[in-house]
């Protein structure tokens, strides 16, 4: 909650023109987890995300590339994440009282690869690489590859 409270704060602060709409919608965000989490209901937990990924999309507007993308890209998967974990928690907290430190550890590690890859991400669009059918081609071939690599991941095991 303080997460997506924090995301919505920050969307706020940053929005230039429609500051009250950006934090009406950011504060129905955080109203929509903390309902999807108050009663249960995973399928309720993405939707607050969208909103608060919209409301960052539209303070981008037309402008430049947000240098703290990668920031907010790791504050929104931490955010999932601990979302999901409390309400998977409902009913199992013997369980959880030996798992919390490593769970809370995983997800920090998470959350800072999501930084970092977003970071890659951000920094290889920087790069002046040309233009033309070469790298067009590269382009569609890098991809396809990337994927036959999630299609390849997402596959049962035998």
């Amino acid at each position: 909650m303080l997460g997506a409270a924090g995301i919505g704060v920050a969307l706020t602060l940053t929005a230039d023109s429609y500051r009250p709409v950006v934090g009406a919608l950011a504060v129905a965000a955080v109203v929509l987890l903390a309902l999807g989490i108050a009663w249960p209901l995973p399928s309720l937990l993405p939707w607050p995300l969208v909103v608060l990924g919209g409301v960052y999309a539209w303070t981008l507007g037309a402008g430049a590339v947000d240098e703290w993308a990668p920031v907010y890209a790791g504050a929104f998967l931490a955010v999932a994440e601990l979302a999901y974990w409390s309400v998977e928690l409902r009913g199992r907290a013997q369980d959880a009282e030996r798992l919390t430190e490593r769970r809370i550890a995983l997800i920090t590690i998470l959350a800072l690869v999501g930084v970092g890859a977003a970071g890659l991400v951000f920094a290889a669009t920087s790069l002046p690489i040309g233009s033309g059918i070469g790298t067009d081609t590269l382009g569609v071939v890098a991809a396809v590859a990337a994927l036959v690599i999630v299609a390849q991941l997402a596959r049962p095991a035998r």
